[in-house]
């Protein structure tokens, strides 16, 4: 083997090792974005996917003139169905009982937006979709 494939084989097991030592960095993706609507797909199946196999749930979050939206998807025992929960602060929350390709598809469809939609005059600020655990979205 040459000096230089064995400097390259070093440097990679060291990246990797560091890849796997550092914990995970969160799901979670702001809106506006310049990411495609393919790779979009892909970070909904991996959400949806986690939400299946662990305690967590995801939450999109919006600032509007009138206050912090929210909108909750958490999954029901074997996740094929998603408990939607939706807080406006002018009504307070709301929740109800969806089908996962409904959650796909809202996901995709907030995820994939231009640029923020205007409410007014006012328009919002950078959307956010973060994977959290159930009893912090619970809390809140």
């Amino acid at each position: 083997m040459s000096e230089h494939d064995q400097r390259h084989g070093t440097r990679r097991r060291d990246a990797e090792l560091e890849t796997e030592q550092r914990p995970r960095t969160p799901l979670q993706l702001h809106v506006p974005n310049d990411v495609g609507e393919f790779a979009i797909r892909r970070f909904v199946e991996g959400i949806i996917s986690t939400l299946k196999r662990a305690p967590v749930g995801v939450e999109y979050t919006s600032t509007t003139l009138l206050g912090v939206t929210r909108t909750q998807y958490i999954a029901q025992d074997s996740g094929t169905m998603f408990q939607k929960r939706l807080y406006d602060p002018r009504l307070g929350w709301r929740e109800e009982s969806v089908r996962q390709l409904t959650v796909q598809d809202e996901l995709v469809a907030r995820l994939t937006l231009d640029r923020p939609v205007e409410d007014g005059q006012w328009a919002r600020r950078r959307d956010c979709c973060r994977v959290r655990p159930v009893d912090v979205l619970r809390r809140r």
